[in-house]
């Protein structure tokens, strides 16, 4: 099982200080990760820490060493979704600008409806 070595680690903890969001987090208490996986890898927080940026600092330093590259060969693998781009249809296109409108559920009072100004219960 891969455990990342304690010098990783500390440039993990810099790294995730340095694209830090906010001045102040209750979830990490200010140091930008919440703790340690059991592989010895950070969990950062997803409140404070800006994921891409630091996503994209780890990537070049997991390039630069050799001895880390096979762990996270994931990090570089391609998605389909990222290379294929389709076509879309113009009606879709249209559709898409259109925001769904919720329907207003009427909520529910024991007594019935609240009634209004002078009228009478019949």
């Amino acid at each position: 099982m891969f455990t990342l070595d304690e010098k990783h680690l500390d440039e993990a903890k810099k790294i995730a200080h340095n694209h830090r969001k906010k001045k102040r987090c209750d979830n990490c208490y200010d140091r930008g990760w919440i703790g340690v996986s059991e592989q010895n890898l950070l969990v950062l927080c997803t409140h404070c820490v800006d994921m891409d940026a630091a996503m994209e600092e780890w990537k070049q330093y997991v390039v630069e060493h050799e001895e880390l590259k096979e762990h996270f060969s994931e990090l570089f693998e391609e998605t389909p979704d990222e290379n294929e781009t389709q076509e879309i249809h113009p009606a879709q296109q249209i559709h898409e600008h259109k925001t769904a409108h919720p329907a207003g559920k009427t909520a529910y009072t024991p007594n019935g409806p609240k009634r209004t100004g002078r009228a009478k219960k019949i």
